[in-house]
């Protein structure tokens, strides 16, 4: 009887442990956060996962992220429904801060706020009274490294966010946990490799130029004008004026 006893309390331990386990793995699964001392903001990744591999030639890049708080003075946000923006404060969300190590130098660098960047910015309730604020990118240009590892940090600060940030956010009013996720952007997937191509940005569509061939014959000059194939056709990206320039 006594050793019935023993084998049913080891095998309650063990599906007990098993049970405990399997919820931490559902609590945490599918975002990142850092683990940091409690603060009244709390910021989850969710995309990039760390680790991954995004996007394809340096674009497709998705950043998707959620900020949280009981406070409403740091979740005063509005909504940006699929709009293009620029680099620097994002004017719907003004207290997010993020941040990629391979921004390249003409956006500002690894120090250059891309909160501003993200086409959609949405709020929401919960039912413990919280507040929450969505925001997510994918980027169109290749300006951030093709086939290289990259670092995301984002953050929320109790003012408006600044369009440059030190790179150790002295001076930053931080409210919120500091999220760190390293990746790797991707660069060709499969056989075909990633196509040099450059963008610029342009008044018409295309130009075209025209020259004149001229025949001389005796007693007699005969001008033709012969009109030359274009020579460019620029496209003009409908994505940000900070994506859209030459990288």
């Amino acid at each position: 009887m006594r050793r019935v006893t023993v084998v049913m309390v080891a095998v309650a331990l063990v599906l007990a442990a098993c049970s405990s386990g399997g919820s931490k793995k559902k609590a945490s699964a599918g975002s990142t956060t850092s683990s940091t001392a409690a603060t009244p903001v709390t910021v989850q990744v969710f995309s990039p996962e760390p680790k991954s591999v995004q996007g394809v030639c340096g674009t497709g890049v998705v950043i998707d992220l959620a900020v949280r708080s009981k406070n409403p003075d740091f979740l005063k946000a509005g909504i940006r429904a699929a709009q293009q923006g620029q680099q620097g404060r994002n004017p719907l969300y003004q207290n997010m801060v993020v941040t990629m190590s391979t921004t390249e130098p003409s956006l500002g660098g690894p120090q250059a706020n891309l909160a501003g960047l993200f086409q959609i910015v949405s709020v929401s309730q919960l039912p413990d009274g919280s507040g929450e604020v969505w925001a997510t990118w994918v980027n169109s240009v290749a300006r951030w490294g093709i086939d290289i590892d990259s670092a995301l940090d984002a953050y929320v600060v109790a003012d408006a966010a600044p369009a440059t940030v030190p790179a150790d956010r002295a001076g930053l009013n931080v409210v919120s946990n500091v999220v760190h996720v390293p990746f790797h952007i991707a660069g060709a997937v499969g056989n075909t490799p990633c196509s040099q191509t450059t963008t610029t940005t342009v008044s018409s569509s295309s130009t075209s130029s025209t020259g004149h061939a001229t025949t001389t014959a005796p007693r007699a000059t005969t001008t033709t004008r012969a009109t030359v194939p274009p020579t460019t056709r620029a496209t003009v990206s409908p994505t940000s004026p900070s994506e859209t320039t030459t990288p």
